[in-house]
């Protein structure tokens, strides 16, 4: 059974920058239909209303805290950050507009943290001036319920409970997406496409996403002809396994210099840390960020973290044992209030009970090459958020994600609208039919996403990746049938693996232990696309 639906401009994704381009598109052209279409519930999904730390900033140069801040000193971090991987264009777009896009959030009711009336900026990681505004550890959380509101208000429409797995294609250029909903096929058509998907932290054996995130964006949009960047480049920080619930350990956490100990009792950090630095140095700089980044000596506890695991010293959890037992009560109070209270509620006082901490995946820094409009390679084709690339390099400023997904939401929703008000809707007849895995397909797949938990997390080299890309090809050759859910699947982690496996080098947040050193000849960003052939090319 298939169902089909017209629109004229299609967001596909539950998100921010989701809603954002939504709320653009309607704004922008009123008379055309704009249809949002979401895995789940509209607010429940995707990274945006993901509530995990202590606090999530959004960057903007508002010069609120009085420190001189300005665009350029803004674009000057971004691309410093980078490492040179960040498309200096884009990067100067989301400098530049970043403080309009907050300040249309206030308007819309988003109520940010203040400091005795006046709005309360923060300097996080790969800032040097403090522009990170914050609601606490639900800033997501209060900007998606603004522009929900704004974008229903204004006549959005929206298609819940749907899957999309596939975009409709014809002679180079993209006319709709196929979704799932209860097992029926729903096709979609449209005249412009924006994907808002999200990353796919959710096809890893360890990660700090919503479930929905596993990456049908970067290959539905792979198979459509769009050129992919930077997908070896990817954040990876410490959080809980257990107990079993989703938060990450950062900032204040780091400065009461915890205990780490492997499943035999031992302390290790000390035995990665190379002479003339010292465990006080690896902490504090830790608790200045929270991805893994070979940018500062807070790589050292990372990697440490990493090395035990896999040497087989980790806990029955998959961690390693974590606690600030010495630390007063007062304190964690004060410097970790929302970290303290979340674990309390969850059974654990951390004045006494130790945690399981390790490397889980946060965000996505690659995706689907755009342009300043948020438009692909391919016509009609768009993409923002964190499904998009090119926004970011090898890092990222900590906040620079909720404001790209603001900065080219905006950008992409009003592109698309100019775009689907000159353009005519092609007939879809003869879509192809897409299937979710059977119980059996999701099984075998487990193999695979073991093998990407050894191969794609903090500690990368040459033999785990091809062993990687070999389970791969025996995950492809086993199937049944080709079911569209595990194509993507396997789609996604062959992207990653064959980027990673490219970039012989170590820079970012990519780490190559074969290859340590950070090499200028990799300067660049990587792009990968499916050359005349059907084959996977990457390239600089």
């Amino acid at each position: 059974m298939q169902e089909t639906v017209q629109t004229d401009i299609l967001i596909v994704g539950a998100g921010g920058a989701a809603a954002r381009a939504a709320y653009e598109a309607k704004r922008s052209e009123p008379g055309l239909n704009v249809t949002i279409v979401t895995e789940g519930k509209w607010g429940t999904g995707g990274s945006t209303v993901w509530v995990a730390s202590e606090t999530l900033g959004i960057n903007a140069p508002l010069n609120a805290a009085g420190d001189g801040d300005t665009d350029e000193i803004f674009l000057d971090d971004i691309l410093k950050t980078g490492l040179g991987l960040a498309e200096p264009s884009l990067a100067r777009i989301i400098a530049r507009e970043a403080s309009e896009r907050i300040l249309e959030l206030i308007d819309l009711g988003v109520d940010f943290d203040q400091k005795q009336g006046r709005i309360l900026q923060r300097k996080l990681s790969g800032c040097t001036k403090a522009r990170s505004l914050a609601q606490g550890g639900r800033t997501g959380v209060s900007i998606l319920a603004a522009l929900k509101k704004a974008a229903l208000k204004s006549g959005v429409d929206v298609l819940e409970d749907i899957r999309v797995l596939d975009l409709i294609h014809r002679d180079g250029e993209v006319y709709g997406a196929s979704g799932l909903k209860a097992g029926r096929q729903v096709d979609i058509s449209a005249k412009a496409v924006v994907l808002a998907s999200g990353g796919a932290g959710a096809i890893f054996p360890r990660h700090i996403n919503h479930p929905s995130l596993r990456g049908d964006g970067f290959a539905m949009a792979y198979r459509a002809g769009a050129h992919l960047t930077n997908m070896e480049f990817f954040q990876i920080g410490p959080g809980i396994v257990f107990p079993k619930f989703p938060f990450i350990i950062h900032s204040h956490m780091w400065n009461f210099c915890p205990r780490l100990r492997n499943s035999l009792g031992k302390e290790f950090l000390e035995d990665y840390i190379p002479e003339g630095i010292t465990k006080d140095d690896v902490l504090s700089l830790k608790s200045m960020s929270f991805p893994f980044s070979v940018r500062t000596h807070a790589r050292y506890l990372d990697i440490s973290i990493a090395k035990e695991i896999l040497a087989g010293r980790g806990t029955p959890n998959g961690g390693v044992v974590f606690d600030v037992n010495h630390v007063a009560e007062d304190r964690l109070k004060e410097k970790a209030p929302i970290t303290y209270q979340t674990f309390l509620k969850h059974g654990v006082d951390l004045c006494r009970d130790s945690i399981e901490i390790a490397p889980l995946v946060q965000n996505f820094n690659g995706g689907i090459k755009i342009d300043e409009h948020a438009a692909t390679t391919v016509p009609g084709l768009f993409a923002v958020g964190e499904v998009s690339g090119g926004v970011h390099g090898a890092d990222r400023p900590g906040g620079n994600n909720l404001t790209d997904c603001q900065v080219f939401g905006y950008r992409g929703g009003r592109a698309a609208a100019a775009m689907a008000a000159e353009r005519t809707v092609k007939k879809i007849d003869g879509v192809k039919e897409i299937q979710s895995a059977s119980r059996g397909a999701r099984k075998k797949n487990e193999t695979v996403k073991a093998a990407i938990g050894r191969a794609l997390m903090v500690v990368r080299h040459q033999q785990a990746l091809e062993d990687l890309l070999d389970q791969i090809a025996v995950g492809r050759s086993q199937a049944e049938e080709t079911d569209t859910e595990t194509e993507n699947f396997l789609l996604v982690a062959e992207i990653l693996a064959r980027s990673a496996l490219f970039r012989q080098e170590s820079r970012g947040i990519h780490y190559r232990e074969d290859f340590p050193e950070t090499d200028a000849g990799f300067e660049k960003a990587t792009v990968v696309r499916e050359d005349e052939s059907g084959k996977m090319v990457c390239s600089l």
